[in-house]
């Protein structure tokens, strides 16, 4: 029986196809999510196109979107999934950010628009520290849940769009979110209640 000898280029080869392979499922696995977020904080404009999202189902199901400057880096995806709260700051230097929490379904698993009836809503700009703001807001008033689809629940898909407004001591605060979001498979350890 003979030794089979295996080219270097035939190594390179299979080496690449792999890497390749690898590339497109993880590509695949991110562009499940895709938000925006537009808007101004404080008179500061903002323009966000990463997010990551967490859910909790018992006792009442809700979600909480984050929408980031720049990629979230998978330990930031896995605490955030774990305890429903992102860290304000990267790498020690505040971020541009904002952080929507909400029952979709007012309680219920179905999202529907007219149950979101609160928003636990979270606002930093890493150019103006006074530009942050952390509100409870109501619907109607403050924010109008312009579509909403899917159910809160793992693996879950939810998409919709929310834009509002409200102004703080004077200063001008607007936003626009568009979200097509998967769920993780596991529901984190806090999140909004529906009341």
């Amino acid at each position: 029986m003979g030794l089979l000898c295996r080219s270097p280029a035939a190594r390179w080869g299979r080496l690449l196809l792999s890497i390749l392979c690898l590339s497109t499922c993880a590509a695949t696995a991110h562009a499940q999510s895709k938000c925006t977020a537009t808007g101004v904080m404080a008179g500061e404009k903002f323009s966000l196109s990463h997010c990551a999202v967490a859910f909790l189902v018992d006792p009442q199901p809700s979600v909480t979107i984050w929408f980031n400057e720049s990629p979230i880096a998978p330990p930031e995806l896995e605490a955030l999934r774990a305890s429903a709260y992102p860290s304000a700051l990267k790498d020690g230097k505040p971020r541009t950010m904002v952080v929507a929490a909400f029952c979709p379904g007012g309680g219920q698993a179905k999202a529907a628009a007219g149950a979101v009836k609160s928003m636990d809503l979270g606002l930093t700009h890493a150019k103006s520290a006074m530009a942050g703001a952390q509100w409870l807001i109501e619907a109607d008033k403050d924010f109008q849940v312009e579509r909403i689809s899917g159910d809160v629940r793992p693996g879950g898909m939810l998409s919709g769009r929310i834009t509002g407004a409200r102004s703080s001591d004077g200063r001008p605060y607007t936003w626009d979110f568009t979200f097509d979001v998967t769920l993780p498979a596991k529901e984190a350890a806090s999140g909004v209640g529906c009341g």
